[in-house]
């Protein structure tokens, strides 16, 4: 099919896509636009459908950018849905599609003035994820061995929610559906205060200045503002926003908060939180091996992680390890993250 012009291209609104959240071989429900010299070309429209070899050969083509039509969102997010119930699809297409379900949310979540809306659509899709991990003994290797996201803050907030699930289920059991959701979503959204915080300064490469430091850590008051009137977040969710950053040994942030005082979830993902910041490959530092990064992890106990949780999570180690960190280590600051050593 020859590529056509939009009629009106200034005047609609898009969001962008990547190629592997398309459904292929299967009927399109809403219209794809490529990106070419700048403005949005009709790919394909709705009732079409994508061939195997086409999507291909987009992915081949990293520069390529999806586009579908804003007013087309619900239509696009229906037929994520759908596909993830469908007990057809592969473990892995199933994994695809849960990521770019979420990386449209984080998106929303971090740029949408409201958030009300995307917070419930957030949750239904934690309890997607929830029932995907507890039903595929395959699906959480499947989700994380997808390759990263552009943006580093939306994958990071993917993972962290999926590790958290996986920890509380290894913590709960897999009974406990309501309390992984709650996880899962305090995980997806833990990091949603940074909205609030300057762009240059999350993305910063050099080491951040006291006062931009200081900012960093007003993100999970932040977030608790974000959130507190929102019904549809239940409470546990919005502690683990607001109490992601406070050690067991009471050194953390906003409050100072040691032991049983923070909330059973937000300990569980301060642990997912930190294990994905440290296997995930940053502008300003590589990735490191899950075994390096749960050695180093055992080395800044006694004092960050509560112990029993962190035991949980993994109770081998290897003594020795060629990575060092220092004991401030903070998932946030790249300040701290250059602090890594090899």
């Amino acid at each position: 099919m020859s590529a056509a012009p939009q009629t009106n291209p200034s005047q609609t609104k898009f969001f962008e896509v990547r190629v592997s959240s398309l459904m292929v071989g299967r009927v399109l429900h809403h219209d794809v636009y490529l990106l070419i010299s700048g403005q949005p070309v009709l790919f394909r429209k709705k009732g079409d459908v994508l061939a195997a070899d086409r999507a291909k050969q987009l992915r081949e083509h990293a520069a390529a950018k999806l586009l579908i039509p804003e007013d087309q969102r619900q239509a696009y997010m229906d037929s994520l849905k759908s596909a993830v119930k469908d007990p057809e699809m592969k473990t892995d297409d199933k994994s695809k599609i849960i990521k770019e379900t979420a990386y449209v949310h984080i998106h929303d979540l971090f740029t949408k003035k409201d958030i009300q809306p995307v917070v419930s659509e957030a949750k239904n899709l934690v309890e997607d994820m929830v029932s995907f991990v507890s039903s595929d003994v395959a699906a959480v290797a499947s989700l994380m061995g997808l390759s990263a996201h552009d943006y580093y803050t939306y994958n990071h907030s993917v993972d962290v929610a999926v590790y958290s699930i996986v920890i509380a289920k290894k913590v709960y059991g897999s009974d406990n559906r309501e309390i992984l959701i709650q996880a899962g979503l305090g995980g997806l959204l833990h990091d949603i205060g940074k909205r609030r915080v300057d762009l240059g300064i999350i993305n910063k490469k050099g080491a951040l200045t006291a006062e931009e430091w200081a900012e960093i850590k007003n993100h999970p008051g932040y977030g608790m503002e974000a959130l507190r009137d929102l019904q549809s977040v239940p409470e546990e969710s919005k502690c683990i926003v607001h109490q992601h950053h406070e050690n067991f040994d009471g050194t953390g942030y906003p409050n100072g908060l040691g032991g049983e005082q923070i909330h059973k979830l937000a300990r569980v993902v301060a642990i997912a939180d930190v294990f994905d910041a440290l296997t995930t490959k940053r502008s300003y530092h590589d990735a490191i091996s899950p075994n390096e990064a749960l050695n180093i992890m055992h080395g800044m106990q006694p004092g960050k992680f509560d112990p029993n949780l962190f035991k949980s999570f993994d109770q081998k180690f290897s003594p020795k390890t060629g990575v060092t960190l220092a004991s401030d280590f903070d998932a946030c600051s790249p300040q701290h993250q250059k602090l890594i050593k090899k």
